[in-house]
Order: C-alpha cells, then structure tokens, then sequence
C-alpha cells in the first residue's frame, strides 16, 4: 500500500489509493462511477482525488450488497435520499397506514409447524412467550409474523428454540409495560390537551400510533445496536463486534435531505 493510502486519513487519495483501501479493484471503482453511485473526485490536473466520504460511501455499497440489494436498487436508493425522497414514498408504501404495523396470521397447526417445526414440542412455551395464540382447536394466531420469522431464522443458525423464545418473552414482556405507561399518559395528557383545542381525538390517535411505531422501531435499532456493542467491548467478544460493524449503516440526513455518513448505529 502506498504512503498515501496508509497516511492521515484526511489526505487524499487516488483511485488506486482509494481501491486499494477498500478491498476493490479500480475497474470496481470506475463501473460505480459510471452508475452514479460514487460521487465525482475532486480534479487537481488529470487527477482525480478521493477522500473519507468515498471511502465511506464504498463501505455503504458494500453493507448493503450483503443485504441483498442489487447495484441498480442501492443507486436508486441513494438517489432517493440524496433527493429528500421519504422511504416510503420510494417504496411505494402508503403512509396514511401504520407501516410498521403487521396483518396477523392466521394458521393451522400445520401450517404454523411448517413454518417453525420446533415448535412441534415447544408450543405451550410459545404461547406463554406471546409468539402465538390458540384462535379455536386447530388454529393459531400469529400477532407478529416478522417475530415468527425471526424465530424461524435463529433456529436454522442452530439457536436452541428455547433461547428464541427466551429473547421474545423478554421483548413481549417489556412491552407490556411500556405499553401501560404509555396508555396512562395519553388517556391523562394527551386526551385532555385534544378535547381542548377541539382536535378530533380518532385523527390524533391514528396518527400517532403509526408515529410511535416508528418511533420505538428507530430508538430501540439504536439501542439495541449501543448495548450489543457494549456487551461486545465488555467481554472482548471480536466476532460479535465485526458482526455489528459490517451491518452498521451508519446514515443521517439533514433538514434539506441531504445524505451524510458516519459511524453511527443504524
């Protein structure tokens, strides 16, 4: 690696620099170029000089590759937040919904095992953590599928059901009583502050369930991301750090929806 490369990270690089530092060859570079999902280099001659946010940007590309996403998905998703583009708008979602808000399921005892068959001796214990409902002999309900399905996921990767279920209760259980705390405060705060200013109480409840849905989903991505990263730090657990790091997008914008990348939690 060159001098350069290796130097202060504020000096600037050049492509092969910046190929270099990224684990890319230069051919890689030039094809993001040629997509627009790498902004231009500053020119000094026929030069062309890099710096930390092309490395940054890279990192990005590279995360979300590993997500799934196609070159072509990650540059319309770059251009709809550089754009000021809500995600939801370029996702086509409606956002007069609660987005975050899932359609339970509705399965047969088949159908569910089908879907986690350690459930087979395991589905008291599913009950009590919350995951699932009896709906009559032979049905259950689902209230979340995305818990089922996370669930589903640990057990392939060799996660005793067990302890799944364990981190569901804990989740389930902690939202009961958020959920109490919550209620108290809107039903002696928030209702009577309406009933005042004559706002229809049904708009401002609706509305604020979607925003408070997707408020605890954003705080608690963020806290989790903190205290995993702590544990990690604790008990010098290098996997689980470099695990949180490649995930680790790192993306704020600002009041002009201007895209900036940093460090931080998700």
């Amino acid at each position: 690696m060159t001098a350069t490369a290796q130097g202060n990270p504020g000096e600037p690089l050049t492509i092969d620099d910046l190929a270099r530092k990224a684990g890319l060859p230069v051919r890689t570079i030039r094809e993001y170029h040629t997509m627009r999902l790498l902004p231009s280099p500053q020119r000094r001659g026929r030069v062309g000089l890099y710096g930390s946010e092309h490395v940054k940007r890279l990192q990005l590309i590279a995360r979300l590759q590993r997500r799934g996403y196609s070159l072509a998905g990650i540059r319309d998703l770059l251009g709809a937040w550089e754009a000021g583009t809500d995600l939801t708008t370029l996702l086509g979602v409606d956002q007069g919904q609660a987005v975050l808000d899932e359609t339970p399921l509705r399965l047969t005892r088949a159908e569910l095992l089908g879907r986690l068959p350690a459930l087979e001796s395991s589905l008291d214990r599913a009950i009590q953590a919350r995951l699932v409902r009896p709906a009559d002999a032979d049905h259950f309900i689902v209230r979340s599928p995305a818990l089922l399905g996370l669930a589903a996921d640990w057990v392939r990767a060799g996660v005793p059901l067990a302890d799944a279920l364990d981190v569901i209760q804990a989740l389930t259980g902690d939202l009961d009583a958020l959920a109490r705390t919550l209620a108290g405060l809107i039903a002696d705060r928030i209702s009577p502050a309406a009933a005042a200013s004559a706002v229809e109480l049904p708009g401002l409840l609706q509305r604020g369930r979607s925003l408070l849905l997707q408020g605890v989903a954003s705080t608690l991505a963020d806290r989790l991301g903190a205290a995993l990263a702590q544990r990690a730090a604790a008990t010098g657990d290098g996997r689980l750090s470099a695990a949180l790091d490649s995930v680790r997008i790192g993306a704020v914008t600002d009041a002009d929806g201007t895209i900036h990348w940093s460090g931080g939690q998700e």
